[in-house]
């Protein structure tokens, strides 16, 4: 009786020792972030009153050229408060989400280790 408890144990357990455990990998969805300063003019339909929008955007690089960037919004943050609502949160990602940009428009964020990686390619280039 006891050499058929093991005989079971074995049989069931060898397979799940085989099963490794793998921790999934973390793609990063970005090239590189950035921060992306825009001033958008728009006209009140009422009063034909002009406005000027001025938004701060910290984007996400898709693809890049040597000049372009095509970029997604992460989030926004306009300067005036009036424009914090459902429509113009809309409108104002529509406006640059998915499209090419020239990348000297945007303040691209590096860290110590982008710093770091970078003199070490001098140096041994």
């Amino acid at each position: 009786m006891i050499f058929l408890g093991i005989l079971i144990g074995f049989i069931l357990g060898l397979p799940i020792g085989f099963i490794k455990w793998k921790k999934p990998k973390v793609v990063e969805k970005y090239i590189r972030r950035g921060i992306l300063q825009k001033e958008f003019s728009t006209t009140d339909g009422i009063t034909g009153r002009k406005s000027k929008i001025e938004v701060q955007y910290e984007i996400g690089e898709l693809e890049s050229t040597d000049k372009l960037s095509k970029i997604e919004v992460i989030s926004f943050t306009p300067a005036n408060s009036e424009y914090h609502t459902d429509y113009y949160k809309k409108k104002l990602t529509e406006l640059i989400d998915k499209s090419w940009i020239e990348s000297k428009e945007v303040n691209w964020i590096t860290t110590a280790a982008d710093v770091r990686n970078k003199k070490i390619d001098e140096i041994l280039n």
